[in-house]
């Protein structure tokens, strides 16, 4: 891993809902006792998770405008589950599972 555990990192080329969205499911993660890393950059290559949950060997993707191709690609390219989470609703943990 080359991020901090716990902590929520983002960058201005993000939404505001974007953002928010990855607050809410980090913020979840961290009642619930999970180890979490966000913006991780994934071995060779393979691309840069929005939440990793080290806990659950899950990826959480936050998705508002990528196309299902793109979705797809990420997910057969990505070393652990992952599960996309709509950036435009409100948060619920339910969302996660």
């Amino acid at each position: 891993m080359n991020r901090n555990r716990n902590v929520l990192k983002w960058s201005s080329n993000e939404t505001e809902n974007h953002i928010n969205m990855k607050f809410n499911i980090c913020k979840y993660l961290k009642k619930m006792g999970k180890e979490f890393y966000t913006e991780a950059i994934l071995v060779g290559g393979k691309g840069r998770a929005d939440i990793i949950n080290a806990d659950d060997a899950v990826i959480y993707e936050v998705v508002q405008t990528e196309s299902k191709k793109s979705l797809q690609l990420k997910a057969n390219k990505y070393p652990l589950e992952v599960r996309f989470v709509k950036a435009n609703q409100e948060f619920n943990e339910k969302l996660l599972q």
